[in-house]
């Protein structure tokens, strides 16, 4: 398996997230048709058939984690990770704090 260029992973990791060609060309500042060969170079350095397989396979290299935002798990994760929570988790752990909280006085 060769090595991805650090292009190569930012459209990889926008594939994991679900977006089009279209989606990632607007969000790179790139043209659409300049995204198929950099995905199709993806797909053959990882060996895969097809994006999602690509996908599949750089989460079983470790090349891709799989990771939670805006909840109670991301904000945990970034802690095991020793990284400063991000806002959105920090958002999300309040809410969950919140709704804990609630339910103990509830059951109270």
């Amino acid at each position: 398996m060769t090595g991805l260029t650090a292009h190569e992973l930012r459209v990889l990791r926008l594939v994991a997230l679900g977006h089009t060609h279209e989606q990632i060309a607007e969000q790179l500042v790139m043209t659409r048709k300049g995204v198929t060969p950099t995905v199709n170079r993806v797909i053959r350095k990882l060996g895969a058939r097809n994006a999602p397989h690509a996908v599949h396979l750089a989460h079983q290299a470790g090349i891709l984690r799989r990771e939670r935002h805006g909840d109670h798990a991301g904000y945990a994760a970034h802690l095991y990770r020793g990284e400063t929570p991000c806002e959105l988790c920090k958002a999300g752990e309040r809410a969950y704090r919140n709704s804990r909280r609630n339910t103990r006085k509830e059951a109270a």
